[in-house]
């Protein structure tokens, strides 16, 4: 009576987790849509130009031996290829000329590196949780479709199938889309972190600087 009571109570909960993660991967998928749109609108919008940073870092060393601090900080801002890399000179530059240029430098590329981390993390949990959810419901149905194959209910067995493919598909094609962007988000942010880096050793010296992977 008492494994009787637990089994209900087991297959009870477990059908009612269905709908939620019907639900969960309908909302992810939706998700992973809009952030997709988001992806290419970064895509657009980068241009590295390894050369143009590579002139202006040259020439804002040069305007700092001569004292032109101010113009060795235009030069460098106007050398950055995409969002993030502008977005780190501009903070960098408050501290060009400066005696403790070099720990705020390195401070500042250690943030960075969080910063990209956590660009990244929301892919990196969806190409975990989309398959999962996917898996539950695929397992879910299949108690109620194997009831129903017994008792010979083809109809009621077809419907739950149904489910079964429909929510394997989804939660694959949710970790489909997001390992997609999270290895080319990777890619673009190691260029970034190579650039950054690269800007701090010619403007600061190049014997601190560690290289770090994303």
């Amino acid at each position: 009576m008492v494994s009787e009571a637990l089994l209900t109570t087991l297959y009870t909960v477990t059908l009612a987790l269905l709908y939620p993660v019907i639900i969960g991967l309908l909302v992810l998928l939706v998700y992973s849509f809009a952030e997709t749109g988001a992806f290419f609108s970064e895509y657009t919008s980068r241009n590295r130009n390894l050369k143009k940073l590579r002139i202006g870092c040259g020439e804002a060393k040069e305007f700092l031996a001569g004292g032109e601090i101010e113009k060795a900080s235009e030069t460098v801002m106007s050398s950055g290829s995409s969002y993030l890399l502008s977005k780190f000179i501009n903070d960098l530059s408050e501290f060009i000329g400066r005696g403790n240029f070099k720990t705020e430098a390195e401070k500042l590329l250690q943030e960075y590196e969080i910063t990209v981390w956590e660009r990244t993390e929301k892919e990196r949990i969806l190409i975990r949780v989309g398959p999962m959810l996917g898996l539950m419901g695929t397992l879910i149905p299949m108690g109620p479709a194997l009831m129903n194959l017994a008792s010979g209910n083809i109809s009621e067995m077809a419907t739950n199938m149904i489910v079964v493919f429909s929510t394997t598909v989804l939660g694959l094609l949710i970790g489909g889309i997001n390992y997609v962007m999270a290895t080319i988000k990777k890619r673009w942010y190691s260029h970034d972190l190579s650039d950054m880096e690269y800007v701090v050793e010619v403007l600061g010296g190049d014997d601190y600087v560690k290289k770090k992977e994303v």
